[in-house]
């Protein structure tokens, strides 16, 4: 009883506070919420789901869209409601988008006009959900969200009993390779989350930050904005990334922390907006997804900014890697530049062997993680649930290792490894010796076959603007600081190294373009 009172006032504990204080602003927009509004508008949104159509504890409703108020407001209708929230990548392939919607079956969709087309195809499909567009009135649906909003005969509703384990959101996994799976993620989950970003990034009421990530995603809910919203933060939200319109905030806004993915960052530092943009507003910028590299960090530690690589998965967090950001110097964030930083709060970490023992400082194993950040497994696929978990502890697949201070090493995934003359190879060594090439922006190496040693590097690399780098060069590193079997054999200069919707490389068209000796 105690938890699901707790969990029904989550929202309103924030109003109590903060309720004048601005909470989001929507950048694109140009309007302004403040903690009280997010919470009539929630109130609203809860009602017209339950009242009006007859949604219950553990339905299912569905997001189709850019980034807009309407997922703030679905997520404080989650604590009224006990309705789940499933968000949609709408640039998936249509088979793999329709077969997620099909299994989760939200009994509403909301969605940005951007997506009509896509809404199109799912009612000539046969899909039978409530579709609504949160921009404009549509003659094909039932509703207008702006209609939601307008409603002022409302009235708050009575709330389910909710328990911290039920299921607050379905948070679709952004791998490298397959089709994403839905993580089931708890209100437990989500709640251990935010508290330990608030204590590994010392985050306040007088931060802010900008959204540039979308919210298909785990890390554009999970690593910074639903833990500034917990602790009267200020959001500023955008509908899609653009790098003149976020320079341009930055020297408006003055955010003081944030995160996003090295193609973001790449796109920022290039643009000729960045050498008049000040930074100094800046405690910290984190980069997820994929590793950034030292020639890009360099980029912005030059204009004084903190910023740190980190790790996080959908299925564990994702806040489980950090750097103890306020405690540390610019000096400090170079010296372990290509570590993603120290375990998190309420995380347990381990690396194993082969044989499940944990190995050695220093010796590598594959990362698992235990403690209050789990997910609650895969959306109606309890056999990716057991292969993942094993007496409670996630196998992440990613290997890597713990150095005498503690900080944590990723070598690469372990289904990735190549294996070269019996050794086995893990890309992220090498190419973060690579990264310290002058010139060098991104590497990126996979396994190609090879008559004599089985299987051989081979190395994408993608140069900075000017950059005179040389094939010579990158052996020549390599060969300096890693063992000869580790060389790559071939190099390939491209433009840039093919990434999916969330900054992640993706390694199905990497390997379809890249994985065969170079002629």
């Amino acid at each position: 009883m105690y938890d699901s009172e707790t969990l029904l006032n989550m929202g309103k504990y924030r109003v109590r506070f903060s309720g004048k204080h601005e909470a989001i602003y929507d950048y694109d927009a140009g309007k302004h919420y403040t903690y009280s509004d997010l919470d009539k508008r929630s109130d609203k949104l809860a009602w017209f789901l339950v009242e009006k159509l007859g949604l219950k504890k553990g339905d299912r409703i569905g997001f189709c869209a850019t980034n807009s108020v309407a997922f703030f407001d679905a997520y404080y209708a989650t604590y009224k409601t006990g309705i789940i929230i499933t968000t949609y990548n709408c640039l998936l392939r249509e088979k793999e988008l329709f077969s997620l919607i099909e299994n989760e079956d939200p009994r509403v969709i909301f969605y940005s006009a951007e997506f009509t087309f896509t809404v199109m195809s799912l009612r000539e499909k046969g899909f039978k959900q409530e579709f609504i567009c949160l921009d404009e009135p549509c003659d094909e649906d039932n509703y207008c969200y702006c209609d939601i909003m307008n409603n002022e005969d409302y009235r708050v509703i009575k709330s389910p009993e909710l328990d911290y384990e039920d299921i607050q959101m379905l948070i679709h996994t952004g791998g490298t390779t397959g089709t994403p799976k839905a993580a089931m993620m708890s209100f437990r989950s989500l709640f251990y989350n935010s508290i330990a970003d608030v204590m590994g990034f010392q985050l306040s009421e007088n931060d802010t930050a900008i959204l540039t990530l979308p919210l298909f995603h785990t890390a554009g809910w999970n690593v910074l904005t639903l833990p500034l919203l917990m602790f009267g933060g200020r959001l500023i939200i955008m509908r899609g990334f653009n790098p003149e319109k976020v320079l341009k905030a930055i020297r408006e806004e003055k955010p003081t922390v944030g995160i996003s993915v090295e193609t973001m960052y790449k796109a920022m530092a290039m643009h000729p907006d960045f050498e008049k943009t000040d930074f100094s507003c800046y405690r910290f910028l984190v980069t997820g997804a994929a590793p950034t590299g030292k020639e890009l960090l360099e980029i912005y530690w030059n204009k004084g900014v903190k910023m740190v690589n980190a790790y996080g998965m959908t299925e564990v967090g994702p806040n489980n890697m950090c750097h103890p950001i306020g405690l540390s110097t610019i000096e400090d964030v170079r010296a372990k530049w290509n570590s993603c930083g120290i375990p998190a709060p309420f995380n347990q970490v381990r690396f194993v062997g082969d044989d499940g023992n944990e190995v050695p400082v220093g010796e590598r194993g594959e990362l698992i993680f235990s403690g209050k950040l789990l997910f609650s497994g895969y959306w109606n696929n309890p056999e990716a649930s057991e292969a993942i978990s094993k007496d409670g502890w996630i196998h992440t697949g990613d290997m890597g290792y713990l150095d005498e201070d503690g900080f944590c090493y990723i070598s690469g995934r372990k289904k990735n490894m190549f294996i070269s003359g019996g050794e086995n190879i893990f890309p992220q060594e090498i190419e973060d010796v690579i990264m310290l090439v002058p010139g060098v922006l991104e590497a990126c190496i996979v396994g190609v076959p090879d008559p004599k040693w089985g299987e051989v590097g081979r190395v994408l690399i993608v140069k900075a603007p000017g950059a005179t780098v040389t094939r010579e060069d990158i052996i020549s590193a390599v060969k300096s600081e890693l063992s000869s079997i580790k060389v790559p054999r071939y190099v390939t200069f491209v433009e840039s190294v093919p990434k999916n919707a969330v900054g992640k490389r993706d390694l199905n068209e990497i390997r379809k373009l890249y994985g065969t000796p170079e002629d």
